[in-house]
């Protein structure tokens, strides 16, 4: 008994990070996103998710790296996980009904992307008051993980979501990452130099 109050004591301190990354190409979407409410008993916190987002640009500069660019949509998506995760109590990158976290990223996401990936964060018994502190602890844990680094330093992402929430002292913490092409080539540049071929002949 003294030995499970202890563990589950020891638990409610312990933040717990995943990180995933998937190295596919994801077509855009005609799906409107639409903006996201927090549920009943949810709510955000802004001032730790735009702290996350600084600190995280600040690592990659730190190591010579392009900064991402905020995204407003990607932000909705890794808001709607963070509350997703504290409903339904479940922390993992695929949700309890099996949605895959690069096919949430499609779903609400209308633009081409070359790469996607997340990390989430997640602990309990933990004040929201100082945001400073809590928005660094959580960026420090994910660059301590390998995975988590991975995808926070990876060069080939171009813009990032955070989503911070909270019930009561349990919270969730999401960033969404995708890699967008940084061009688009029109249908003309790809053709042209066979109809320069063609014309030279």
């Amino acid at each position: 008994m003294v030995l499970g109050l202890l563990a589950g004591a020891l638990l409610a301190f312990c933040p717990v990070v995943l990180p995933l990354v998937n190295q596919t190409f994801t077509p855009p979407m005609v799906i409107q996103p639409k903006p996201v409410s927090p549920p009943h008993g949810v709510k955000y916190l802004a001032k730790v998710e735009e702290l996350v987002f600084e600190l995280t640009n600040q690592a990659r500069l730190a190591k010579g790296l392009a900064p991402l660019n905020k995204d407003a949509e990607l932000t909705n998506v890794a808001r709607a996980y963070s509350n997703d995760m504290l409903v339904r109590r479940f922390f993992e990158h695929t949700t309890p009904d099996g949605v895959a976290f690069h096919d949430r990223i499609s779903d609400n996401y209308q633009h081409w992307v070359r790469f996607t990936g997340e990390n989430i964060w997640s602990a309990w018994g933990y004040g929201s008051g100082n945001p400073q502190k809590l928005a660094k602890e959580i960026v420090d844990d994910w660059l301590s993980s390998p995975g988590h680094r991975a995808n926070l330093l990876d060069p080939d992402f171009t813009h990032l979501g955070v989503g911070v929430s909270a019930r009561n002292s349990t919270i969730r913490a999401t960033q969404e990452f995708v890699g967008r092409p940084m061009t688009l080539i029109s249908l003309g540049d790809l053709i042209k130099p066979w109809l320069d071929k063609i014309n030279k002949l």
